[in-house]
């Protein structure tokens, strides 16, 4: 695969990924007009246990980032025998699969919010996507450098 080819895949890819990472300021602009045209908010669902609803959103979240680590070394596992351009290809997918993952924690945020209140945990929540997107963001020298690597077994981005 030509530089100019990968270049294209991953301008791409950044496009979506910057779409993607709007959508988590519209979510916290909703919060916050929410929160402004309601105050105070303290959620559209009457909830008697919010703890325990907490701790089952906190865990998922906990569980999407242990999952997104996984996921992605799994899916940029190579082969010998794989190609170049289907090299990009995969990388493309994964990367777009991996950030809609990472959405994950600010969705459970928003909802918490929505259904208790608790904005607090909504910021909290929004940070670790936010985190998430930042750190699997499509980069150029990332691409180039594992698609050209030879031995797969030394896939440095797989380990990420």
């Amino acid at each position: 695969m030509e530089n100019s080819d990968l270049k294209k895949v991953v301008k791409t890819a950044v496009v979506l990924a910057s779409s993607m990472l709007a959508v988590l300021f519209i979510y916290l602009a909703a919060v916050e007009i929410i929160r402004a045209h309601m105050a105070p908010f303290s959620g559209l669902v009457e909830i008697k246990n919010t703890m325990f609803l907490r701790y089952v959103f906190y865990g998922i979240a906990v569980f999407q980032v242990i999952l997104i680590r996984v996921l992605r070394g799994f899916l940029l596992r190579k082969t010998f025998s794989s190609e170049k351009t289907n090299l990009a290809d995969d990388l493309f997918k994964t990367s777009i699969l991996i950030l809609a993952l990472s959405e994950i924690p600010a969705i459970l945020g928003l909802v918490l919010f929505l259904l208790a209140g608790l904005n607090r945990d909504f910021y909290i929540l929004l940070f670790v996507s936010l985190f998430l997107m930042f750190m699997y963001f499509p980069r150029y020298n990332n691409w180039k450098t594992w698609i050209n690597e030879k031995d797969p077994l030394k896939c440095s981005i797989c380990r990420l």
